[in-house]
């Protein structure tokens, strides 16, 4: 306060107390918003949660949508079990996904076949829309060596050479999302995921 700076976390809490202190703020909001939409709803920290509570309430009409199996925010103050709590609390109005536009039925197969052991009973299987892809859905390379130094490199240059060879092999080709023609494959088609730092930098 002193240094008159505000941050983030101020915004949101700042707002929330507006929202609870000023009604004919909140009566200003319910008139403008239709529809208030929040996606990656398992993301939601306390406060975000308290000023969409108080939206919600006044009769904004609120659809969120969220899967608790991607909760990643946890470091930021995310807590997946406001909607945990949100969905046993609105059952009645709570939809599960039951469709995935993204993966080819292969990879469907395969997630779906791997659901149940991981999530159990909550799992809800999603039925494939995407085309049929010619590329294999899963390459699982195992590594047999222990835990060594320089692990990570070995990893990374096995993920390179991996690469390396798919881009070389005139075979393989992926369905074009601007085109929709299929094409050969390019670098930009890669997504490399690393838990760290470290690994990453490999």
């Amino acid at each position: 306060r002193e240094a008159g700076l505000v941050d983030y976390g101020d915004m949101i809490a700042m707002a929330g107390r507006l929202l609870r202190e000023r009604p004919e703020v909140l009566a200003t909001l319910k008139s403008r918003i239709d529809c208030l939409v929040v996606d990656e709803f398992q993301d939601t920290n306390p406060l975000q949660f308290d000023l969409l509570w108080q939206l919600s309430v006044a009769g904004v009409p609120t659809v969120v949508v969220g899967d608790l199996k991607q909760a990643i925010m946890g470091f930021q103050g995310a807590d997946p079990r406001l909607l945990e709590a949100l969905v046993q609390q609105q059952r009645d109005v709570a939809r599960p996904l039951v469709n995935n536009w993204r993966s080819q039925p292969r990879l469907m197969r395969f997630v779906n076949a791997l659901g149940p052991g991981l999530f159990g009973s909550e799992y809800v299987e999603l039925e494939p829309k995407a085309a049929d892809s010619p590329l294999h859905p899963l390459e699982f390379v195992h590594f047999t060596a222990k835990a060594r130094k320089d692990q990570h490199a070995v990893r990374a240059a096995a993920v390179g050479q991996r690469i390396r060879e798919r881009l070389d092999d005139p075979d393989q080709h992926v369905l074009d999302a601007r085109s929709k023609q299929l094409r050969r494959l390019r670098g930009g088609d890669f997504a490399v995921l690393c838990p760290t730092h470290d690994m990453l930098a490999q």
